[in-house]
C-alpha cells in the first residue's frame, strides 16, 4: 500500500501548519525553460548527505529552501526566472527526497547548520537565502546564528509565528475533510497524479517533484511516498517563535492575502450548513493570524519590506508566479 499522505500543501500557511565531496545525480531540461537543471548530492556528514540543485546562471548565489514535504524540485519552474542575474541553486533538506533520512536532526539549529555545511561545500561565502513555509524558519535561524553569511532573505509565504498559529487553531477543530483520496487511476502516471492534485488542491507540482517524492516504478505508476513520518512531527515538534532581532539585511516578506475561503476548504460548498460556519469561523481565525504575523515581521525586522499578492494562497510561487518573480527581482534589483 502506499504511504498515504493527506494533501494540503496547496493551502493557506496556517491551514497546512494545523494539518500538520559532491556525487553527482542527474541532469533534465526544465519545462518551459531552456535552462538545465543538474542535480548532486554533498556530504555534510559521514552517513548523511544532501541534495543540491542547481538551474544555472552567473553571479550572487541565490539559494531556495522548500516547504515542508517538499523537495527543491518544488522551484524547477520557478527559480529559472532568476538565472539571468543569479547563480540560482535550491536545496533538498534531510529526511526529503534524494537527500538522507535520518531519524533525528530535525530541529532548527540542526538544519540551520546544514545549510552552513552546505555553503561551506559549495565555497560560498555570503548568500540570498529564498524560502517557502518552514524554509522560513531555517532561513531565520541560520540568519541568526551565522549572520555575516547572508547578503538578504525572501520569505516566499514563509514569515509566520508557527507556535502561535499552532496553539491558536487548536481551540478550533477543523471539519474533517471530504476530498477524495487518490484512486489506482490518480497514481497510474505522474501526469494523472498531477491532474488529481491540482483539481483537489489548486495547485500543480512540476513533474520533476512527483518523481522527487515517490518512487516512480517501471510502468510508470506512483509508488510509495518517500519522506517518512517522523519527518514531518521531527520539525512540526521543533517550531520556535521567529526571532528576527540579530537580523539586519534586507529582507522582503511574500504573503498572499484575501485568498477565498475555498482556497482553504475547496469542498466548502458542499458541506452542510453546521460544517460550514466551523469553516468559516477557522477561516477568520487564520485570516486573523496571518495578519498578525505580518505585523510582527514588519515591525521587528530592522530592514523589512512586505509585498502582499490578492488572492492568492500559501502556493503562490506556484499559483502566481509572474506576481512572484516579480516582486522578488525588483526587491533584488535594489542591491
Amino acid at each position: 500500500m502506499l504511504y498515504q499522505l493527506r494533501i494540503f500543501l496547496g493551502k493557506s500557511f496556517a491551514f497546512v501548519l494545523a494539518m500538520l565531496l559532491s556525487l553527482p545525480v542527474h541532469s533534465q531540461q526544465v519545462e518551459n525553460s531552456s535552462s538545465s537543471v543538474t542535480s548532486f548530492l554533498i556530504s555534510i556528514q559521514p552517513d548523511i548527505k544532501l541534495e543540491i540543485v542547481e538551474w544555472g546562471g552567473e553571479g550572487e548565489p541565490v539559494v531556495f529552501l522548500a516547504g515542508l514535504g517538499h523537495t527543491a524540485h518544488v522551484f524547477d519552474e520557478f527559480a529559472p526566472r532568476f538565472c539571468d542575474r543569479f547563480r540560482v541553486l535550491g536545496m533538498t533538506r534531510r529526511g526529503h527526497g534524494l537527500s538522507s533520512k535520518p531519524e533525528t536532526g530535525y530541529d532548527l539549529a540542526t538544519l540551520a547548520e546544514d545549510i552552513r555545511i552546505v555553503l561551506d561545500s559549495l565555497k560560498i561565502e555570503r548568500a540570498i537565502l529564498a524560502g517557502h513555509s518552514v524554509g522560513g524558519d531555517e532561513m531565520t535561524k541560520f540568519a541568526s546564528t551565522y549572520p555575516d553569511r547572508i547578503r538578504a532573505l525572501v520569505y516566499i509565504e514563509a514569515a509566520y509565528d508557527r507556535i502561535s498559529t499552532r496553539d491558536t487553531l487548536t481551540n478550533y477543530p477543523d471539519p474533517e475533510s471530504t476530498i477524495l483520496t487518490p484512486t489506482d487511476d490518480d497514481y497510474a502516471s505522474a501526469a494523472a497524479f498531477l491532474d488529481y492534485y491540482e483539481k483537489a488542491n489548486g495547485v500543480r507540482w512540476p513533474v520533476s517533484e512527483v518523481h522527487a517524492l515517490y518512487n516512480v516504478e517501471p510502468d510508470g505508476k506512483i509508488g510509495n511516498y518517500v519522506i517518512p513520518g517522523y519527518v514531518y512531527g521531527g520539525i512540526n515538534n521543533a517550531l520556535e517563535h521567529p526571532d528576527y532581532s540579530r537580523i539586519d539585511v534586507p529582507a522582503l516578506a511574500i504573503y498572499g492575502v484575501d485568498y477565498p475561503i475555498t482556497e482553504l476548504y475547496s469542498d466548502y460548498e458542499t458541506r452542510d450548513t453546521i460544517d460550514q460556519a466551523r469553516m468559516r469561523l477557522r477561516y477568520g481565525i487564520c485570516r486573523k493570524m496571518d495578519a498578525a504575523s505580518r505585523q510582527t515581521f514588519m515591525t521587528e525586522m530592522k530592514k523589512g519590506k512586505v509585498a502582499e499578492v490578492m488572492g492568492a494562497g500559501h502556493s503562490l510561487y506556484l499559483t502566481h508566479a509572474e506576481d512572484a518573480a516579480r516582486i522578488m527581482h525588483n526587491f533584488l534589483d535594489e542591491f
